[in-house]
């Protein structure tokens, strides 16, 4: 019987994504250097691996795509074809089509999709441009330009070996056999210079048990036989030196010629072969886990910060001298092991910014606009969670950029722009937050426009346009039922508008906003957690509740007393530190009753969106890690809170979500139904 091979499927499937994103940037390379020799060799590696993986698995049509990808690339290498627009189309095309293959493999499903998407025209190999009607004797039919390779192969010192191999007569994978005898081969550092039958056959399955192969080496005769015996369900392999006839008048034609290509050999097997050592090493220092372990590791370490609080808070009560150190032990490990374990689920944001350029590229073709795209600071880490939510609204800023911000070539140069438009995509860590940017220099978001629509669609009353700020105004384009595009195009109408963003970016406990000076381009900035679980907070007391505030969002805290705050169009304000500081009473604002007049109160000075707010509070309580827990269903609604925590005497603080209660309690001073 065969071997069960879905226990594999998943290390596939991973491993897949990622040859295929590096064959993408590679063509993407090939694309802007053609004569590039580097960037054709990986797209060889890649496309190899990816063969020789996938018709192990048993997905004989994405590697059938992969062997046509290889011919068409040989031919290039072999100076028969040029790198053009077409062949990068056609090879970013079947990138796709394996792509694709790939997502439906993950699903549970198979590598059909590929005949779907339009069957490869199939380039027979060179090397393999045979018939499978030889019975005899295989040194007798070989093509003339396989015994030239062989033998030129010999006079450089190599061991050239005519290999006959069974494969046992039931068995239930012989393709995918036979794919891992090539791949150990060529692992090893060997080469199959001819097989029979081709390797086409081989992949069909079209063959009955048993595959000849010439292979050029520098392993002595038993290595090799020993290599293809450990290979299961192989019967019998037979390894004879090969016995080359002697064409004088041809070798002395040819001879210089083939002893170059075979030093070439050489040195490609040495990169190759270095290559892969390196990757070896990379393979050995790293390991794939499943995010939910993570996850679970996660939570784990979520409850031991949480018994932690519970042990300081009880021990405080006793005042046991002797228990300090070993709780500030305690406390110093279970840092460490919490930024050990956040580290383990931060990965760079390289993972979300590397499908872009492919994008941008294909986008500025299809529209016809010049446009390059900058990425900046994608070595900047970010929770998986967070990474793995955040590509879909970057991917509609993109194209919001492409479609709606940058201008035609021809308007571009009426503007004394430069022709091609610049579109950036960049991030960078801030405090405990990771921001990132995506800014175009197209034509900018007009401030007529926005008013004109608001007002026609009844978001705003006519009446209270003229008071809006710029930042108000461009804060409309993140309402549910605003659209800036007339028409809806293909690329950006579908149905996606800046509300989704928003929307995203909030559910992560992220905030997000615009920036635009019209004709001269516009920036989208997205604030995130750097993670999703345990945070630093300010514990504070509102009217004998506790509350928590991320640390991250306050700027400082003093103290008050409440006839030091001034009336400012019926909203109390304070000065700090000669700024002007709206007031938000916490007391108020959760309904609790006002705590005695004319008493001094807490102030916490929070930030949003570069403004200072205060936060009117009874009592500081101290600062702490705390681990949110989400509150559920039935409090979907209640955007003022992202979270609860439990506190170390089993007691629950709800988390304040600093924008949207700022936003809430401004929203009044606007208008009733326009949110800032």
């Amino acid at each position: 019987m065969g071997m069960d091979m879905s226990q594999y499927l998943g290390i596939f499937v991973e491993e897949s994504k990622e040859n295929l994103q590096a064959l993408n940037d590679s063509i993407l390379e090939l694309e802007s250097n053609p004569g590039s020799k580097n960037a054709i060799d990986e797209i060889f590696r890649l496309m190899h691996t990816l063969k020789g993986t996938s018709a192990t698995m048993g997905f004989s049509r994405i590697s059938k795509l992969c062997h046509t990808f290889e011919s068409k690339l040989d031919n290039v290498r072999n100076g028969k074809e040029k790198v053009s627009e077409n062949l990068i189309n056609e090879m970013l095309t079947s990138v796709d089509r394996i792509n694709s293959a790939i997502k439906n493999i993950e699903k549970g499903g198979d590598d059909s999709s590929i005949d779907e998407m339009g069957a490869p025209i199939s380039h027979p190999d060179p090397l393999e441009d045979t018939s499978s009607k030889i019975t005899k004797g295989i040194e007798n039919e070989l093509p003339d330009h396989v015994k030239d390779v062989a033998n030129s192969a010999v006079q450089n010192g190599f061991n050239v070996y005519s290999v006959s191999i069974d494969l046992v007569k039931d068995s239930m994978m012989k393709s995918a056999r036979m794919y891992i005898v090539f791949r150990r081969i060529e692992e090893d550092g060997s080469q199959i210079i001819y097989s029979m039958p081709p390797t086409e056959d081989i992949e069909k399955e079209n063959f009955e048990t048993n595959v000849k192969l010439i292979v050029i080496t520098k392993r002595k005769l038993a290595e090799i036989q020993e290599l293809i015996m450990n290979v299961s369900e192989v019967d019998n392999v037979s390894v004879e030196k090969f016995e080359i006839e002697n064409k004088v008048d041809r070798e002395e034609n040819k001879g210089e010629k083939e002893v170059v290509n075979s030093t070439e050999l050489t040195k490609n097997e040495d990169k190759i072969q270095n290559e892969a050592e390196k990757r070896r090493a990379k393979l050995s220092k790293s390991v794939r886990v499943d995010v939910e372990k993570l996850d679970s590791l996660m939570n784990l370490m979520a409850e031991l910060v949480i018994s932690r609080s519970r042990i300081e808070e009880t021990l405080k009560e006793y005042r046991i001298k002797e228990m300090d150190e070993s709780i500030s032990q305690l406390s110093r490990i279970t840092l460490d092991l919490q930024s050990t374990v956040m580290k383990i689920r931060m990965i760079p944001v390289s993972f979300v910014f590397e499908r872009f350029p492919r994008m941008v590229r294909d986008l500025s073709k299809s529209m016809n606009k010049k446009i390059e795209l900058e990425i900046e600071g994608e070595e900047t880490e970010l929770d998986r969670t967070v990474a793995d939510e955040i590509g879909e609204p970057l991917t509609h800023l993109i194209r919001n950029s492409i479609d709606h911000g940058i201008e035609s070539e021809e308007e571009r140069m009426k503007m004394g722009k430069a022709p091609v438009g610049k579109v950036k995509l960049s991030a960078h860590q801030e405090g405990d937050s990771v921001l990132i940017e995506v800014s175009d220099d197209g034509r900018g978001f007009s401030k007529e426009k926005i008013l004109k629509k608001a007002i026609e669609k009844g978001i705003i009353e006519q009446s209270e346009a003229s008071k809006l700020t710029t930042e108000e105004i461009l804060n409309i384009t993140f309402l549910p039922n605003f659209s800036t595009n007339e028409v809806s195009t293909e690329i950006s109408g579908r149905g996606v508008g800046m509300d989704v963003v928003k929307n995203v970016v909030e559910a992560l406990n992220g905030s997000v906003y615009l920036e635009s000076t019209e004709k001269q381009g516009s920036r989208v900035t997205i604030k995130l957690p750097l993670t999703l679980s345990i945070i630093q907070a300010l514990l504070v007391d509102v009217a004998e509740q506790v509350y928590a505030i991320p640390i991250s969002a306050i700027d400082s805290t003093l103290s008050i007393k409440e006839n030091e705050l001034k009336n400012l169009e019926g909203r109390k304000t304070i000065i700090v530190r000669n700024e002007l500081v709206p007031l938000i009473d916490l007391r108020e604002y959760f309904g609790t009753s006002k705590s005695q007049q004319n008493l001094r109160a807490e102030l916490v000075v929070v930030k949003y969106k570069g403004k200072k707010y205060g936060f009117t509070v009874d009592k500081l309580i101290r600062q702490q890690d705390i681990v949110i827990k989400a509150l559920g269903k039935f409090f979907k609604e209640t955007r003022e809170f992202s979270g609860g925590a439990i506190l170390g005497n089993g007691s629950i603080a709800l988390i304040i979500d600093v924008p949207s209660l700022v936003e809430k309690s401004m929203q009044s001073l606007i208008t009733q139904n326009l949110k800032v």
